[in-house]
């Protein structure tokens, strides 16, 4: 008995022994591997390697899927996965939640599918009708590159497996950005962009729904344009013709691949159905209008873009191009001589090739120091007597001018220079601002351009026709009084006739004194008026004094500094002239009335026959 109970006692104790062990090796290897707290989402969000993954699954609007019961099992690229990806497309994607959402559904198979679950074939994953293909054969590859880096990381709601690459599927295409975005994204296209952003219409149409092809100038093609036309930059050229430029390089309703263009094809383009570009293939060489394109098919979701190496020019712009009007039409200065010239029709006749003129060209400020501020009211006939007055006839250089008070001969008229060691000037006014040699930079192949500072404005009225409008006006009548002076000795049969005279073929130049000036002169001789005056001294004597504000020449205020003298001759005895001040020196001997000199107050007004300085006094022999 105590042997039989000692044994038993013995086989119990072991047995005890025993399931204690068994128990404790079961409590171990539940330790080891714990229960999955983490869905899958939660488990990318706290693994570094994952964080590009993460904000893809966040864009596209998966978490909440990918959250769910699942269960799923999940191909994760790593970061450094993502950055294989070319430069651009994890930018495109993220752009586009739809598309991204699609690819991250390619990486997600349903169901909980452990590594040792795994056989080379095919599994079908969460993007409708696309599957990943799987090969076991050394390790686990997908798709035949892709490699599974770490896996049966278990989730809550399924297990992830870490890729070394992003998985796409067969047929799978990024978005296209729109013509104006690719332009943007492209450096060589930089001034193109630039040039666009001043049309916001335009840059809405090329980036809207549509289907587009444009021709796109480099940098290069820009900076050569600038060059032919004189200008340095964009700024420089009037919007308008900018505009007119990039319309050209753009065909709407059709995107045209290179395959789709056929040597001598023509097409019309956005800027009308009438400016058509030509299409040249010889070879592999396509040339659009002779620019060769240099990159072809870039494709956009509107359309396609094909790159070119020259600026397209529209037959307009071309037929300016090496003309007189170059320099006015492509500058923003000179924008209102450009108007000037195609509200009067005169655009063809200053660019005909065969012709040969030269321009004296007013800039935009030199129409306003004419008077012009506007030309919305100004018709064909008021424009084209004035741009004809700054034509010559033929090609004459700056070396090539006629001297001081030589008649220069316009195609309407004549006009005056005087030329001094402070420059050259026309008709007492107007400065030659930029005087142009043979082979300058307004050489052209009809013609040359000197630039002037006021617009010139010719006249048909004579210097007595000038007079006596003025003396009517209702405002500003200055010269009421020279004209009754004037007046009176004409119908005096005892005296010359001065209105006669002055209105003879001249040359003249008159002093005319202000009705103010004749106030005061009444004053000085205490008299009450004209009149008064005429019976006070008799009219050979006011003829006298009217003669005596008349030179026989034409002698603007720039011919000034050329007199040998400041002695002038008028026609009724020499005076004196300050020329720094610009006064008559008057010692009103004859009449002994004390000194007044007389003050030029304004000058130059241009006569047919002559011209006119208004003085503030009148002078006496």
């Amino acid at each position: 008995m105590k042997t039989m109970r000692t044994r038993f006692l013995s086989i119990l104790a072991l047995a005890l022994v025993a399931t204690f062990t068994l128990t404790s090796c079961e409590k171990d290897d539940v330790n080891e591997i714990p229960a999955p707290t983490n869905d899958v989402v939660e488990l990318a969000q706290a693994t570094t390697e994952l964080s590009t993954l993460v904000t893809a699954v966040v864009t596209a609007n998966l978490v909440t899927t990918l959250k769910g019961s699942g269960p799923f099992t999940v191909f994760a690229p790593t970061n450094d996965a993502f950055a294989k990806l070319e430069d651009g497309v994890l930018e495109v994607l993220l752009a586009n939640p739809t598309v991204l959402a699609d690819l991250l559904k390619y990486h997600v198979v349903s169901g909980k599918v452990l590594s040792t679950d795994l056989t080379t074939t095919s599994v079908q994953t969460l993007l409708s009708g696309k599957s990943i293909s799987v090969s076991v054969a050394n390790g686990v590859t997908l798709n035949g590159t892709a490699s599974v880096v770490e896996a049966d990381i278990e989730a809550t709601n399924g297990v992830v497996h870490v890729i070394d690459e992003v998985l796409i599927p067969e047929g799978f295409e990024l978005p296209k950005d729109n013509i104006v975005s690719i332009a943007a994204q492209t450096p060589s296209l930089s001034i193109l962009v630039e040039a666009l952003s001043l049309f916001p219409n335009l840059v809405d149409a090329l980036s809207s729904d549509g289907s587009f092809t444009v021709f796109a100038p480099t940098n290069d093609a820009f900076i050569a344009l600038l060059g032919v036309i004189g200008q340095e930059s964009l700024s420089d050229i009037p919007e308008s013709v900018i505009e007119r430029l990039l319309k050209y390089h753009v065909i709407s309703g059709a995107a045209l691949m290179s395959t789709d263009l056929s040597d001598g094809q023509m097409a019309s383009t956005l800027l009308s159905d009438d400016d058509k570009i030509k299409v040249q293939i010889s070879g592999q060489s396509v040339k659009i209008n002779g620019a060769n394109v240099t990159a072809a098919n870039i494709e956009a979701s509107n359309g396609v873009v094909h790159v070119v190496d020259a600026v397209l020019v529209p037959a307009l712009e071309l037929s300016i191009v090496n003309t007189i009007v170059q320099p006015a039409y492509f500058s923003k200065s000179f924008s209102v001589l450009t108007q000037a010239v195609v509200t009067a029709g005169l655009l063809e006749t200053l660019v005909n090739p065969d012709a040969s003129f030269t321009l004296f060209a007013p800039s935009n400020d030199a129409f306003e120091a004419a008077g012009i501020t506007s030309l919305t009211e100004l018709t064909a006939n008021d424009l084209t007597p004035i741009l004809t007055y700054h034509v010559l006839g033929s090609k004459v250089y700056a070396n090539g001018l006629p001297s001081t008070g030589s008649a220069v001969t316009t195609l309407n008229g004549d006009f005056y220079l005087s030329i001094n060691d402070n420059g050259v000037f026309i008709n007492g006014v107007s400065q030659v601002t930029v005087a142009s040699q043979a082979g300058s930079n307004l050489d052209f192949g009809n013609g040359v351009v000197h630039v002037i500072n006021r617009t010139l404005l010719p006249t048909n009225k004579t210097i007595v026709d000038i007079a006596v409008e003025a003396s009517q006006a209702s405002s500003g009548a200055e010269f009421g009084q020279l004209v009754a002076a004037l007046t009176a000795v004409e119908n005096d049969g005892t005296t010359d006739n001065l209105i006669t005279i002055l209105s003879g073929d001249g040359p003249f130049t008159v002093f005319a004194p202000t009705d103010a000036a004749f106030q005061a002169l009444y004053t000085l001789a205490e008299v009450s008026d004209f009149n008064a005056l005429v019976d006070a001294v008799g009219i050979g004597t006011i003829e006298a004094v009217l003669k005596y504000h008349v030179l026989g020449a034409r002698v603007f205020s720039t011919d000034l500094p050329n007199l040998e003298s400041n002695t002038v001759a008028t026609l009724g005895g020499n005076i004196t002239i300050d020329l720094s001040a610009l006064k008559i020196i008057d010692t009103d001997a004859a009449l002994e009335l004390g000194t007044a000199d007389a003050s030029i107050v304004a000058t130059d007004i241009m006569g047919t026959n002559g011209v006119i300085h208004v003085i503030d006094q009148v002078i006496l022999p």
